[in-house]
């Protein structure tokens, strides 16, 4: 105790002696002063830019814009959505090669100072200067990190202040390793890459923990100068600069000589580019618009989430270069029909061939020439009719998977970068006679038979929108004929308007508008009139394809959808699909309709398909409206349902054979048969409540002994008829024998039989 008094009071003595010293004094005021000012000047910059510095909370929630990704069916990537294409990668994974590649260039003394380093600039240029080379950079990487996400870029001393500033509150904030991470993840690496595992991917085909210690070298050494240093454009440089940062490494101790000198032989080896694939877009645009509406603009392009899509990508690849092929045939057919019509060869003195290679630029000019003051005319006294204006021909397709309501496939259009309107799943038109199977599905439901005669012959309908109670509309088939008496089995397969119409209105218009809601007709209102059986209501290709699985679904529909799920940046599910399902018919109805459908494709307006050696079992309906404005297929087999339209966006003609069957049907055929190349063969069960009953062509009883002309019809249980016929037939014949039904016989005749019997008898079952 008494040593310390000493000593302290020693120490006394000679500060007393200091400060009587007038020389000491005099020193001491000129070293204080400038500390003092110094310290001062250090509180006011301090206060003046501590406003416009990040706040702690600014500083904690960092939130960097991450990839989107999109993957297919098979778990691939697909697709992306970015500002910035970065995939964050956490220190741990960081490779120590990466991060030594960047701590010898940019910031060597990174784990000893506190977010600056006053003694890096003298020490760089020292280094530079012996070396001849650049090996290292001034600024730490807590400052680098500090202009990547705080500060703008340009070089001004009050920037450059605020950067040290927050480098500083940054150190404070995280860990070396976080800020670490926080870098590997954000610079930029040219080619739109952020952070080195989405650069190593872009340029080396490989994650980050796959490269070798030359091609880490290449990534950090585009750290000064990212697009001047890009390897795939600038190869030369890029390796000098690889070299330099391996120079730097050796001289930091990271690598030794003999390993400098062997990875300064080794080329820099690219991955092979894939060739952009333009497939698909309609569909990822739809998850891009179902992404904002349901969580924003940053979903997509900054919260890094993944999206596991339901598209099949060879399908879809497919089906997009077939549909562009066939809708250049139809524009094609188009061109050479306006340029007879029109004459254009004659008027414009060039071959035909000439007129359609070049066919827009003729057409602008012959529409200024002669359509426009043709237009001008009174209709009547027009030399040109409106058929034969020039409509651009679109097309669209949707494959749905039954069992799953899956979207596989999608077309919206013939060239997504010139139109994005997708016509799938916005344009609601006219189906036309494939809107025909709802029709008969309402009438299979409430009792119908396959058998059922219906006459189709000219009927005359009041026009229930039209004052004039005189005023009559009179509808006609597609070939302006009628065959009388017909089965509505033959009805639908031949297409025929007037027994659909009669049908409708047999079992209710209004029930009918019930069936299409069920069905999923829902976007466009629903009037109960006859012409709805035609197809006259609006309706998107979405909702009729969705429409159609119900058949080979027992009788259910399921909701389509294109997301199976969203998993967010951090791994967890925000959002997964599950099955929907909405009981639309019975099943015995609905396979009803399933037997129906497929002699579509047998005998039908799409017997086509079955000539075509497409000899999966399918079903489905072909649909064309009024001047051939719409170009309808629509088709099932037990696995898949696709839905084709052809038209153009300004309805109009796209003139005479443009049909369902010529211009849609190709498109659904040729990706049918890709599709089902490798899959089984898949019938359609008979569900429970259907029977098959031989029914007598003559009377429409049950067949008995004495029946030799026969049809083996389809109901549902409690709707066959009761009563056998005694073989008491009659000269006129009340019921049309359909006799290549699937149960039909095949011996039948199809011609009346005459007999004595005395007059006819009412037939068991109804007819209109």
């Amino acid at each position: 105790m008494n040593r310390v008094k000493s000593i302290l009071k020693a120490v006394l003595n000679v500060l007393k002696g200091w400060f009587t010293d007038r020389r000491v004094v005099k020193w001491l005021i000129i070293f204080a002063v400038p500390v003092v000012a110094a310290f001062i000047a250090v509180i006011a910059v301090y206060n003046h830019f501590s406003p416009e510095l990040p706040s702690l909370s600014q500083l904690e929630q960092i939130n960097p814009k991450l990839v989107t990704n999109i993957y297919d069916m098979n778990g691939k990537i697909a697709h992306e959505y970015f500002v910035e294409r970065r995939e964050w990668t956490s220190f741990d994974s960081i490779p120590e090669n990466a991060i030594h590649a960047v701590m010898a260039t940019e910031d060597r003394a990174f784990y000893s100072h506190w977010g600056m380093n006053v003694w890096a600039i003298p020490s760089a240029i020292m280094e530079s200067a012996l070396s001849g080379k650049k090996l290292r950079g001034a600024s730490t990487l807590t400052q680098q990190l500090t202009k990547l996400l705080f500060l703008t870029p340009e070089r001004t001393i009050s920037r450059k202040i605020k950067e040290m500033m927050t480098a500083i509150r940054i150190e404070q904030t995280y860990t070396k390793e976080e800020i670490l991470e926080f870098y590997m993840n954000e610079v930029y690496l040219a080619g739109g890459n952020y952070g080195f595992q989405a650069a190593g991917k872009f340029y080396f085909g490989r994650p980050l923990d796959s490269l070798t210690i030359p091609e880490l070298a290449v990534l950090a050494g585009m750290l000064q100068r990212p697009e001047a240093y890009r390897p795939d454009r600038h190869p030369k440089a890029s390796l000098e600069r690889r070299n330099t940062v391996l120079y730097a490494m050796r001289d930091a101790g990271y690598i030794n000589n003999y390993e400098y000198h062997e990875y300064i032989k080794t080329p820099i080896t690219l991955a092979e580019k894939e060739t952009s694939n333009e497939s698909g877009l309609y569909f990822y645009e739809e998850i891009r618009k179902y992404m904002e509406k349901k969580y924003g603009e940053n979903s997509l392009y900054a919260d890094g989430v993944s999206i596991n899509s339901t598209i099949d990508p060879e399908i879809q690849a497919f089906a997009d270069s077939v549909a562009r092929v066939q809708v250049e045939k139809v524009r094609r057919r188009v061109k050479y029909r306006a340029s007879r019509r029109l004459a254009l060869p004659k008027k414009y003195g060039m071959p035909e061939d000439s007129i359609v290679a070049h066919f827009d630029s003729v057409y602008t000019l012959f529409k200024k020439e002669y359509l426009a003051e043709d237009l001008k005319r009174d209709a009547k006294r027009r030399r040109f009719p409106d058929s034969i204006l020039y409509h651009h021909a679109e097309v669209a397709a949707i494959l749905i998977e039954n069992e799953t309501g899956a979207i596989r496939t999608m077309v919206g259009g013939s060239d997504f970068n010139q139109s994005r309107w997708n016509r799938a799943v916005q344009s609601l038109r006219q189906p036309g006679s494939s809107f025909k199977p709802i029709v008969y599905s309402t009438a299979m439901d409430n009792g119908a038979s396959p058998c059922d005669s219906v006459n189709d012959q000219p009927v005359s309908i009041p026009d229930p929108d039209d004052k004039d109670k005189n005023k009559v509309w009179r509808p006609a088939n597609f070939e302006h004929d009628f065959e009388g008496m017909m089965t509505l089995r033959r009805a639908l397969y031949r297409s025929k308007n007037l027994p659909a119409i009669l049908t409708g209105m047999k079992y209710g218009l209004n029930n009918v508008v019930n069936y299409a809601r069920k069905f999923g007709i829902v976007r466009a209102p629903l009037m109960a009139v006859p012409s709805l059986a035609l197809g006259s209501v609006g309706a998107t290709l979405m909702e009729m394809t969705s429409a159609y699985t119900v058949f080979p679904n027992g009788g259910n529909r399921i909701e389509p959808y294109m997301i199976e799920s969203i998993v967010d940046r951090n791994g967890e599910v925000i959002e997964k699909n599950s099955k929907v399902e909405h009981e639309v018919l019975r099943p015995a109805s609905a396979y009803l309709m399933v037997d129906m459908l497929k002699d579509v494709n047998i005998r039908g307006t799409a017997a086509r398909v079955w000539a075509s050696g497409f000899t999966h079992p399918s079903g489905g309906k072909t649909g064309t409206t009024n001047d051939y404005t719409d170009c309808w297929y629509i088709g099932f087999t037990k696995q898949y349902t696709m839905g084709v339209w052809i038209g153009s966006d300004s309805p109009g003609t796209l003139g005479a054979g443009h049909t369902g069957t010529e211009d849609a049907l190709p498109i659904w055929m040729a990706v049918m048969k890709e599709l089902h190349k490798d899959l089984p063969r898949k019938p359609f069960p008979v569900p429970s409540g259907v029977v098959s009953k031989g029914v007598c062509n003559h009377t429409g009883k049950i067949a008995g002994e004495f029946c030799s002309e026969k049809t083996y019809c389809l109901y549902t249980a409690g709707y066959a008829p009761g009563e056998v016929c005694d073989g008491n037939h009659f000269e006129v014949k009340t019921k049309s024998a359909d006799d290549a039904t699937l149960f039909s016989n095949k011996g039948a005749s199809s011609a009346p039989k005459s007999s004595g019997n005395g007059p006819a008898k009412k037939n068991t079952r109804k007819m209109f």
